[in-house]
């Protein structure tokens, strides 16, 4: 019996039957265009969406780019511009490194041996004694096209096939490809158990293999390490799209190879299987809360698996509270005494066979520790343990022995026993130079070449085909006749494809037309099978059936908007310009809790969808949110906070902000919002979410357009959104919503100010951080002497010091965080041309000398610059929407001179208002009372805007009141 065949057993509850029924589900969206259900063949799959508008022509044009009909029959560069033909694979060097096994069986027979392809046979009706030559003299031309490069097989791992099961089927690949398992076995808790699912479920697993993309024979086919490479990039193999990216790193790429190939490894279902030794060590990786002096791995189950190929703590996946486990078989040259060494921060283990060689054990810092024992020339069983219970990590083996100086051992000297996977039906294969030369003849001659590019582009075809014009629809011979002649493409097709391909044939002046952008859009969803995941105008989308495989990350309460990919109907009146080609192009991606991921088919492939969807979705005109003067923008991104925190619609109760997450489920990002999409859709979309969003779980805080939060901006519908725009537009930059930080150990500002002595983040080691009670705070660097920032809301979390080791820096709680300028606050400048001098504190002649409350206890800072006596007041009080701070300078004594200057502000840009308001970057606004006729100057240094204001002295005292809001 062929084992391939048969039912595996998997470890554990669930197991794997092989099936290749051919039927069609009657409720499929996709389509494999005229396959009848009574078919004793799976003809050429062409996916697309199946509607009664798809009329005949537009199959046959599908078909004619997906068969890639001109690159055999000629046609004008129009007609190859809308068509548009599906490129072929890759072959040789660049291409996928194929087995002369399944290059042999594919070329003899493509339809028996990848049912679906649609690869034509071009050898059949050849007498079996020719055809068997051509397909010899063609494999050992192929072959010869590889490098060769001899490579280590990759060894069978059961946990990264479980891994590679998991994304096979969530990550996107069942969109396309048919499922191997039944969509309930990857719910939560069922731990891959099949026995409860329907027999609905189970006949869909048969029925499915007519309607995907086929896979074929790929444990014959190629090596685990070869698929890897081609799912982490497949346009380097197959530059069409049809097989996208899904953003695959190479550990996840190899995980679902093993699980692909998985027909490799008898071993990991037969004990009785022969192990062989593999490069480099096993290691199993875990993670927890590690105490103690050692952890007894055994108990716990690994995060991950895999291979290494030395003794590095490189498999990690976080810096702390992790373990590692690494076993194999270090081989000794020379009988005698060898000593053993791990340093490691914090506990390790060393094990040769059955003995401890090297106990490390507790948590310290990175020590090392020995152990000798002696040992014969061969391989002994090595085990490494090792466990991070915080702060720092590190671990080094070492070893020294006879005539063997200390160092770390080399990875030539590691290895495992494991299940080599090799391909199925793999024998030695040398290269024949007189098949070479003849299957290149044939390359050609066949028109081979005229599909598949190789490295060497071996010359152009001699296979000879009629122009597209001059094909005539009715033919009775050629490729879509009832019996196709020998020599001639034999595709396979149905009668339904043969009657799209001849409707198509006999209405050509249609394809010399450049198609319209709905056209461009239709053929490239259908080409890409976009229409698997996502609808457009009531088109596509997954079916009931096959929906069930679109899962969250991990156990996520958003519905079904949280898993289904988003419909695309009007996409391009949603999506900005920019940002629909980040995600076409570039992995631009906001919904972090969706399993399925977006792929990348290829810039070349789906560039022009951008001016398509917009040109067809006609978005409406926006005014431009810059041309909104700073101060009134301030104030609306100030009113717009309010309304997405705590105190306004709570929008944080499902939205995560930038790094910060939601209070309830994870929905979409808001920073990214105002840079994804346009702002009408915007304002649309929170009037009537639903209208745009069916089944959306948003609700409608506008419901009539009447204003569910009537105090903010009073309650007017469109000036909140106009709010909310506004502060979303200012991405990441924007400041935290109220309530979102939910603090360990918040200091508050009652009746009384309160003051907080510290290491405070941009306020530097020896930071005052005041805050007050009407919610405005500052922080005062008292080593470099200057105001060093302000910020509105909540004032501080003292929980990171005043617990563990109170160490680090403690940013801001609040919002609206301004940071004021570097350097010395005050200084003497020749003239306005002079630079601002860099050096502060004590270097510059400052110098702290304490601060004295009021009964309010807010505090005056008392400083000096050499013999001027500064007093430095400022004092909170409400403003228009947020609390201002108003702050209070006097200067006494000093040497008398008109060359003193305050630099209040540096910015990329400051004006000044007729109000004597002065804006930086529309974020504060500053407003000075001066003695006499002194004013402010703003001028150009250093690349940037400083205002710098005049200290004019009266009797030697100066004074200057400095309003501040933002």
């Amino acid at each position: 019996m062929d084992r391939r065949r048969s039912a595996m057993r998997w470890p554990g509850p669930m197991s794997l039957v092989w099936t290749f029924a051919i039927l069609l589900p009657a409720s499929a969206p996709l389509r494999a265009w005229g396959a009848p259900a009574s078919s004793d063949h799976v003809l050429p799959l062409v996916l697309g969406p199946q509607t009664a508008s798809h009329a005949e022509a537009d199959s046959g044009e599908t078909l004619l780019g997906e068969l890639n009909c001109l690159a055999c029959h000629t046609a004008s560069g129009t007609v190859k511009a809308r068509v548009a033909s599906r490129p072929s694979p890759i072959l040789g060097a660049e291409g996928l490194r194929i087995t002369p096994q399944y290059l042999r069986a594919f070329l003899t027979a493509p339809h028996n041996e990848k049912p679906g392809t649609t690869m034509p046979d071009l050898l059949h009706g050849m007498d079996a004694s020719a055809k068997s030559e051509a397909v010899e003299a063609l494999v050992h031309y192929l072959i010869s096209l590889f490098p060769s490069a001899a490579s280590t097989p990759t060894g069978a791992d059961p946990l990264k096939m479980q891994q590679g099961r998991r994304l096979y089927h969530q990550v996107g690949c069942v969109a396309c490809h048919a499922p191997h398992e039944v969509a309930s076995a990857f719910r939560p808790g069922m731990n891959g158990d099949r026995s409860s699912a329907s027999p609905n479920a189970l006949a869909n697993l048969a029925s499915w293999q007519a309607a995907s993309v086929p896979l074929g024979d790929l444990a014959k086919k190629t090596t685990v390490e070869a698929l890897a490479k081609f799912l982490v990039n497949p346009f380097q193999f197959r530059p069409s799209g049809r097989m996208p990216s899904l953003n695959l790193n190479e550990a996840e790429a190899s995980a679902i190879a093993i699980y692909l190939l998985r027909e490799q490894a008898p071993g990991l279902y037969d004990p009785t299987a022969t192990l062989h030794k593999i490069k480099g060590l096993r290691y199993q990786y875990y993670e927890g809360r590690f105490g103690g002096d050692t952890v007894d791995f055994d108990s716990m189950r690994p995060r991950d698996s895999g291979v290494a190929d030395r003794f590095s703590l490189d498999p990690r996946r976080r810096n702390a509270n992790f373990g590692l486990r690494f076993t194999g078989l270090i081989h000794i040259q020379t009988e005698g005494d060898y000593t053993f060494y791990t340093e490691s921060d914090d506990g390790s283990r060393l094990w040769i066979g059955s003995t401890l060689v090297v106990k490390n054990d507790g948590q310290h810092a990175m020590a090392e520790a020995q152990g000798k024992i002696h040992l014969k020339p061969g391989e002994h069983p090595i085990i490494v343990t090792y466990f991070n219970g915080g702060a720092e990590f590190g671990l080094k083996v070492s070893y020294q022995g006879p005539a063997l100086p200390k160092q770390e051992i080399p990875p030539s000297l590691l290895s495992h026993l494991g299940q080599p996977m090799l391909p199925i039906g793999s024998e030695p294969f040398a290269l024949d130079a007189a098949k070479v030369a003849r299957g290149k003849e044939l390359f050609g001659s066949f028109g081979c070449v005229a599909c598949h590019p190789t490295k060497d582009r071996t010359g152009t075809s001699t296979f000879q085909a009629r122009s597209l014009d001059s094909l005539k629809p009715d033919a009775a011979e050629g490729c879509l006749g009832e019996s196709v002649a020998a020599g001639r493409p034999q595709f396979r097709l149905s009668d339904t494809q043969r009657r799209a391909l001849r409707t198509t044939l006999a209405h050509q002046s249609k394809l010399a037309a450049p198609r319209n952008a709905q056209d461009q859009i239709v053929r490239t969803m259908t080409a890409l099978n976009c229409f698997a995941c996502h609808s457009r105008n009531g088109v596509g989308g997954p079916d009931a059936a096959r929906g069930e495989y679109f899962a969250t990350v991990g156990e996520v309460d958003l519905g079904d908007e949280g898993r289904i990919p988003p419909h695309l109907t009007g996409v391009g009146a949603k999506l900005r310009s920019d940002w629909l080609g980040e995600v076409l192009m570039y992995r631009g991606t906001v919904r972090p809790y969706m399993a399925t991921r977006m792929p990348q088919f290829g810039k070349a492939n789906v560039e022009h969808l951008v001016a398509a969807f917009e040109r067809v979705d006609e978005p409406a005109s926006e005014a431009n949110v810059s041309e909104i003067p700073a101060e009134n923008l301030m104030r609306l991104a100030k009113s717009g906070h309010k309304l997405v925190g705590r105190d306004g619609l709570t929008c944080i109760s499902c939205h995560t902000f930038a790094q910060f997450k939601s209070l309830g489920v994870p929905a979409m990002d808001m920073t990214q919002m105002a840079k994804r999409l346009r702002k009408e859709w915007f304002r649309r979309y929170l009037l009537d979410p639903a209208s745009l969003r069916p089944g959306t779980r948003m609700p409608s805080f506008w419901p009539d357009g009447l204003a569910a939060n009537k105090e903010i901006l009073g309650g007017n519908t469109e000036q909140q959104i106009e709010a909310i725009w506004a502060f979303l537009s200012r991405g990441r930059e924007a400041d935290i919503p109220a309530g979102l930080i939910q603090a360990r150990m918040e200091l508050v500002a009652d009746k009384e100010a309160i003051l907080y002595r510290n290491f405070i983040e941009g306020a530097g080691a020896r930071a005052i951080a005041v805050g007050y009670p009407e919610k405005a705070n500052l922080a005062f660097d008292a080593e470099n002497l200057r105001l060093a920032m302000i910020w509105q809301g909540a004032f501080l979390d003292a929980s990171r010091h005043r617990s563990d080791r109170g160490a680090g820096f403690v940013p801001p709680l609040g919002h609206n965080v301004v940071r004021m300028p570097p350097g010395p606050a005050f200084s003497i400048l020749n003239d306005l041309q002079a630079p601002w001098p860099e050096a502060v504190g004590k270097k510059a002649g400052y110098q702290m000398r304490g601060y004295r409350l009021d009964s309010k206890q807010r505090p005056t800072f008392l400083y000096s610059l050499n013999d001027l006596q500064i007093e430095d007041y400022p004092v909170a009080a409400p403003g228009e929407i947020d609390p201002k701070l108003t702050r209070m300078l006097t200067f006494r004594g000093g040497k008398a001179t008109d060359k003193l200057w305050f630099r209040a502000a540096v910015g990329s840009r400051i004006d000044a208002k007729a109000n004597g308001e002065f804006w930086v970057d529309g974020k504060l606004a500053l407003k000075f009372d001066l003695v006499g006729a002194a004013k402010p100057v703003i001028r150009e240094s250093g690349g940037q805007k400083e205002l710098l204001v005049p200290i004019m002295f009266q009797d030697r005292e100066a004074r200057i009141l400095e309003e501040m809001i933002w």
